[in-house]
Formats: C-alpha cells, structure tokens, sequence
C-alpha cells in the first residue's frame, strides 16, 4: 500500500544522490548528446526534437541515479552504443513505410539488399566501439588485474 510520503519519496529518490560539478557536467553532457544522437536516429520520421528532449532528459535522470562517475561514463557509453545500434533498425522502418506510396514500388526490394545488410553490419561495428570502451571503464580493474602489474 503506498502513501503520499512513499510516493514522495520515490520520486526525489533519482536526486537524493548529489554528485559533485564535475559529475554533474559529465551526467548533462552525455544526456546531450544521446538525445542528439536520438534525434538523428528519427530524424525520417519527424519528431526529431520530441525524441531529442525526451531522450535527453531520460538519460540524464538514469545517468544520475548511478552511484560512481565511473558507472555514469559506462552507461552513457552502452546508451550511445544502443543508440548507433538501433539507426539501421530505424532507417529500414522509415525505408519500409515509404515505399508503399505510389511510384516507389515494393518494400521488399528496397528492404532486403545487400546494401542494407552492409548499413547494418557498419553501424553494429561502429557500436562496438562504445560498447567496448564502456566495458573497459566499468570493469577496468579487472581488466588492469588480469593484464598484470
């Protein structure tokens, strides 16, 4: 059973953790740029800056509720990877949806190309990259440990 103090409680909770104004920089200055990087990911569909405030203000809410500026960097950077993941996704949907107007033709053959898997394929591996780096940073101490004194 929740009370108006609970419900108070739980929604100051993201914030109740104050971070430093380094941190505080590093949390908006990722929100930033994953919400731009969202807004480029739906630009073709035309809510471009819809998504980039929400993403923005999402991300800088998840981010801040991390505990270390070491959590923070590495789920900004696994966000980012999702992101870069997600725009082949996207421009196949928008490519998808468009081409059932009149004249373009069937989605099929715009949909499944080889040039599109090659679309795919760069951005998974241009993903990788945040993903990898994110991964060192949050694990970094095991990672240092198994490389040796």
């Amino acid at each position: 059973m929740s009370t108006v103090d609970s419900l108070r409680e739980r929604a100051r909770a993201p914030f109740d953790q104050r971070h430093d104004a380094a941190t505080t920089a590093l949390v908006a200055g990722e929100a930033l740029v994953l919400g731009l990087v969202a807004g480029w990911v739906v630009t073709d569909f035309g809510v471009r800056q819809l998504a980039t405030v929400v993403v923005a203000l999402a991300a800088g809410v998840l981010l801040y509720g991390r505990a270390t500026p070491r959590d923070i960097l590495a789920g900004g950077l696994y966000m980012l990877a999702a992101l870069l993941a997600l725009f082949p996704v996207a421009y196949e949907l928008h490519t998808f949806t468009v081409t059932g107007m009149a004249g373009v033709g069937s989605p099929w053959t715009h949909v499944l190309t080889v040039s599109d898997l090659l679309v795919l394929v760069l951005f998974l591996a241009v993903a990788a990259v945040p993903a990898l780096l994110a991964f060192l940073v949050q694990n970094w101490t095991a990672v240092r440990g198994r490389l040796g004194p």
